[in-house]
C-alpha cells in the first residue's frame, strides 16, 4: 500500500498516484492501538527479582554467623528470631499481598505464622511459655477481630463468608489447644479468645441468615 505526500490519497496495487502520476511512499496500515515492541515485554516477563531472596539470606548468615560467634555458653539462638521474622515477612509480601487466593485462605496462613513465630520467640527466651498463656490468645482475638470487619466492610460471595466463617472458629480453637496439650497455665486468655470466637461465629450465622438467604435458596433449589 502506498501513499501520495502530495495529493494525500492511498493507493493499493499501483506504483504512482493515478492523479498526479508522482511515486508512491510506502505507508503503514492504520491500526487502533500503538505499536510495541514484543521483545521488551517477553524480557520484563522473565526477569525475576532475585535480589530480595539474596538480601535476606545474606542477612539471616550474617546474623547466624554473628551469633554462633558470640554466644558463648549460656547464650541464646537471636538468630532464629530474625529468621522467623524474615520468613513472616516473606509470607506477608508473597502470599497475602501479591497472592488471588481467598482472603480467608489468607488469613488463615497468617495466623499459622504468628502462631508459630511467637512460639520461636517465647523459646529462644527461655520458655517463660508467654506465648501459649497470653500472645496468642490476644492474637486470635485480634484476627477474629479482623475477620469481622472484612466480613461487614466488603462484599463477599456465600462461599467466602463461609471461610471467613470457619477461620473464626479456628482462631478460636488454636488457643484451647495450649490447655488440652498441658503448655497454658493462665487459662483465662484462652477462654476469652474461644468465647469471642463462639460469639462472633452465632453473630456471622445470624447476619448470614438475611444476607445470603435468596443464593441459599437457589442452590438448594437447583
Amino acid at each position: 500500500m502506498g501513499k501520495c505526500e502530495y495529493c494525500g490519497v492511498t493507493v493499493e496495487g499501483r506504483a504512482k498516484c493515478p492523479l498526479c502520476g508522482r511515486k508512491l511512499h510506502k505507508s503503514t496500515p492504520n491500526t487502533m492501538y500503538p505499536a510495541c515492541r514484543t521483545d521488551k515485554n517477553t524480557a520484563a516477563e522473565k526477569r525475576t527479582p532475585y535480589w530480595p531472596a539474596l538480601v535476606t539470606l545474606g542477612a539471616v548468615g550474617i546474623c547466624a554467623w554473628i551469633n554462633l560467634m558470640t554466644r558463648g555458653s549460656a547464650g541464646g539462638y537471636w538468630c532464629l528470631d530474625i529468621a522467623a521474622i524474615f520468613a513472616y515477612l516473606w509470607v506477608l509480601v508473597l502470599h497475602t499481598v501479591k497472592s488471588k487466593t481467598r482472603g480467608s485462605l489468607k488469613l488463615m496462613l497468617q495466623a499459622c505464622f504468628i502462631i508459630a513465630m511467637l512460639c520461636v520467640f517465647d523459646w529462644n527466651a527461655g520458655r517463660g511459655l508467654w506465648s501459649v498463656n497470653f500472645a496468642i490468645p490476644f492474637a486470635c482475638i485480634g484476627l477474629i477481630f479482623l475477620a469481622t470487619y472484612i466480613v461487614l466492610t466488603r462484599k463477599m460471595s456465600w462461599n467466602e463468608y463461609i471461610g471467613y466463617m470457619i477461620a473464626v472458629l479456628l482462631f478460636g480453637q488454636a488457643p484451647v489447644m495450649g490447655i488440652f496439650l498441658g503448655f497454658t497455665h493462665f487459662v483465662w486468655p484462652s477462654f476469652m479468645a474461644a468465647g469471642y470466637a463462639v460469639f462472633t461465629f452465632l453473630m456471622m450465622l445470624m447476619f448470614a441468615n438475611g444476607r445470603y438467604k435468596d443464593e441459599r435458596a437457589r442452590r438448594f433449589r437447583f
